[in-house]
């Protein structure tokens, strides 16, 4: 780091992204032989019957995307214990031809499983958005002429430009050249455009910030760093259900069992108590009718919808209401640091003044004068250094006259300016490396002591240094050193409040980084993530994934951080947390670029943080609107009143199937017809007589036709008795499902009452 503020980086990264490939299979012999292969192409590029045969061979240079059958997942939602239920109600109402039954049970079935579809479908589909990311054209040199061509029709081998702007095609190893400085902040996580030169690789999806250079396709589509990214995404989605479908799958298999028990023995006594066959399945599917919990999913549904809502107005967006339920039960969250526990906006710190004849502000002054002046163009660097100037020394900037500029390049690994002030007279200012701005002043002997010893402590602080340098007059003027200028992403101003609330929640929190250790570090111990914060490196990761699952599992749950770390480890972190043997944490993720898609789609929550790309916010279930891990923080907090009162609804419906149930259940076994009603003795031809009255045929007005039951019913001989106990449950299927929706309607309202949020998950 010391080395440049630019170029440093990406040397150290190098190894990490070998480590990373070692991990998941690495760059194995049949890898490195079809780069070898692709690395024989010649100056004339590719001929197009060789493009066309690799073509075949390869395919094309697209994320593959396994197909589902939306009709097959239509259907899916009308299996499972709940719509089985119905299904077998439906039947039975069908052969008995009662179609008012009918029709109510399948607008019923219908409207859950519908509804169920459209929320599976509404989560987004994380791979078509990668595949979106993918850049749409390429230039590469096919017969000996460079033309455009879509990006997809690529292959291994293909003689490709780079230039500035363009978002690299394909996993490409560059040529002899001046280097490129390329913006893979998406795929890495690094804040800083990296240096690649002759030999090292660019990667697609990444974008040319600086430079122009030819470069050979070695991987193309799911063969790229970007597309195992993709397939891990995929292996994730495939993986995944959420914790309340589990929990009301389960809760609906349990209702099932019971209520299918008890209504068989209803089903027993009501047959030997008179009742035909058909009659007997009917009087049992009503009580399971009964005993189903029609509008549990409907209920639950419309109440986290509702609390969607609420979310939504606190800056979080669902991507599925089911999250909700996710989120409230989180303990384990892991942060990305950029953008949610820091600025992402470079800012200037104490700078350390060399030169004592200068001020703080004259030294940024003179930094300002050896950057890039007009927005267009300009690096992050340039602008934070624009943005500093005192406000006292901001009409002096405007009075220098630029006579010569010479941007940053990564070899010289500085910038220069020649300008001219107010008084006519010229001076020249650099700014760049430190090591380097320090061995081109004359003083370099007297100063290098203090210039090395302020560069290495800021170093091992994680601030990226910056020397600053000045030649007053001519150009065989001396250079004189000035100052170091330190800079660095701090933390946001809530962040240190947000982690200790996050805390008394029960929620820890774990920060994973793509940047270095040193600026994992110093932001842990700025932020107050944990009393001694402890930050491990990817080689520390994989070195223990290495050795065990266990032995991982217990870096990851002992550790406050990640730092240096790629897709695959995000993704195995994820893995391990979730699986861990004592405690099975529910984990939330953020991220914003391509390369936390993975781990996004593997957490129980996945979150994209404000502006996060297509692909980190199609991958995760709650989107961000608001930058900062407070918004995270009080979306927990809202989601626990949520699912506080979906839980209680359900308990409620549970308790009400089983009461529904048990009093059939026990009305069969106790209440017994013959006992309340006349019937037809035949073993001694005569009519019995009721406990509550006589069986005197006499004693009804032979006039009253309205007396009695039914008595023009075939099941009835006259109207005092009944030969059956068909009249036992006379319950018809419409009423009890009216009552059922009438009384979960009403415990719609728990929609908007006044819970308080658990303390805990638990």
């Amino acid at each position: 780091l010391s080395d440049g503020v630019r170029g440093a980086m990406s040397a150290e990264q190098e190894p990490l992204l070998m480590a990373a490939d070692e991990e998941t299979g690495g760059l194995e012999e049949e890898q490195e032989a079809e780069i070898a292969f692709a690395l024989q192409t010649g100056e004339e590029g590719l001929s197009e019957a060789e493009a066309a045969a690799r073509l075949e061979r390869y395919g094309p240079n697209v994320l593959e995307e396994k197909k589902r059958n939306e009709v097959l997942v239509f259907l899916s939602f009308f299996t499972g214990p709940m719509p089985v239920m119905i299904w077998l109600a439906t039947v039975v109402v069908a052969l008995e031809g009662d179609w008012d039954d009918l029709g109510v049970l399948l607008t019923l079935q219908v409207i859950n499983g519908v509804v169920g579809y459209l929320e599976e479908k509404s989560a987004g589909d994380a791979i078509e958005a990668l595949k979106q990311s993918l850049a749409p054209r390429a230039t590469a040199k096919r017969g000996g002429e460079f033309r455009t061509l879509e990006a997809k029709y690529l292959v291994p081998g293909d003689l490709v430009n780079l230039k500035l702007g363009d978002i690299v095609p394909a996993d490409c190893r560059l040529k002899a050249g001046k280097p490129l400085e390329v913006d893979q902040a998406a795929l890495t996580g690094e804040s800083l455009p990296v240096t690649r030169g002759e030999g090292e690789t660019t990667y697609m999806g990444s974008v040319v910030r600086r430079g122009e250079l030819e470069a050979i396709v070695v991987f193309t589509g799911r063969r790229t760093f970007f597309g195992r990214a993709a397939e891990m995404v995929s292996r994730a989605a495939s993986d995944q259900q959420g914790r309340f479908a589990k929990i009301m799958f389960q809760n609906t298999t349990v209702l099932f069992l019971l209520s299918v028990s008890l209504c068989a023995v209803i089903f027993v006594e009501v047959y030997r108590s008179g009742l035909d066959l058909l009659e007997s399945l009917s009087t049992v599917v009503v009580i399971l009718v009964s005993a189903i919990p029609i509008a549990m999913q409907i209920v639950s549904t419309t109440v986290m919808a509702v609390g969607g809502r609420t979310l939504a107005e606190k800056k979080a967006i669902l991507a599925r209401l089911s999250a909700i339920e996710e989120l409230a039960g989180m303990d384990v969250l892991c942060s990305d640091k950029t953008g949610t526990l820091t600025q992402n906006k470079l800012q200037l710190f104490e700078p350390v003044i060399i030169d004592e004849s200068i001020s703080a502000n004259e030294l940024v002054f003179l930094a300002a004068l050896a950057a890039k002046r007009h927005a267009q163009g300009a690096d992050a660097i340039d602008t934070v250094l624009a943005a500093s100037v005192a406000d006292d020394d901001r009409p002096r900037l405007a009075e220098y006259d630029e006579l010569e500029f010479t941007p940053f390049d990564p070899v010289l690994k500085r910038t220069e300016a020649r300008v001219q002030g107010p008084d006519g007279r010229e001076l020249r200012v650099t700014k760049g490396a430190t090591k380097v701005v320090l061995e081109m002043c004359a003083d370099k002997h007297r100063v290098a002591e203090a210039v090395l010893g302020a560069n290495e402590a800021l170093a091992k602080r994680g601030f990226r240094s910056l020397g600053v340098a000045v030649a007053r007059g001519g150009a065989a003027a001396p250079w004189t050193f000035c100052g170091v200028l330190s800079l660095f992403d701090p933390p946001r101003i809530d962040t240190k409040q947000t982690l200790e609330q996050a805390r008394e929640m029960g929620v820890t929190v774990k920060m994973i980084t793509g940047d270095q250790t040193a600026i994992a570090v110093e932001t842990s111990r700025s932020i107050s993530l944990a009393t001694s914060p402890v930050i491990a490196d990817a080689r520390q990761f994989a070195a223990a994934d290495k050795t065990s699952a266990s032995a991982a599992t217990a870096l990851v749950e002992r550790v406050d951080g990640f730092a240096e770390v790629y897709p695959e480890h995000k993704y195995r972190i994820v893995e391990l947390l979730q699986t861990a043997p004592d405690a099975e944490h529910v984990v939330g993720m953020t991220g914003d670029g391509v390369n936390d898609a993975p781990a996004l789609k593997k957490a129980n929550i996945g979150i994209a943080v404000e502006g996060a790309t297509d692909a980190a916010r199609a991958a995760s279930d709650i989107v961000l609107t608001e930058p900062g891990l407070s918004v995270i923080i009080d979306a927990i907090r809202t989601s626990r009143c949520i699912f506080a009162r979906v839980r209680n609804y359900v308990v409620y419906r549970i308790a009400c199937t089983l009461q529904l149930v048990l009093f059939f259940f026990l009305a069969c076994l106790l209440f017994r017809p013959r006992t309340y009603y006349c019937f037809d003795d035949r073993a001694s031809d005569s009519i019995a007589g009721s406990r509550f009255a006589d069986c005197d045929y006499d004693a009804l007005d032979d006039d009253d036709d309205d007396a009695g039951h039914d008595y023009f019913d075939r099941g009835s001989h006259y109207p005092y008795y009944y030969d059956s106990a068909r009249y036992s449950f006379c319950i018809p299927v419409l009423g009890i499902v009216i009552i059922t929706i009438l009384n979960d309607g009403c415990m719609l309202t728990i929609a908007r009452d006044n819970v308080a949020p658990a303390a805990s998950r638990r």
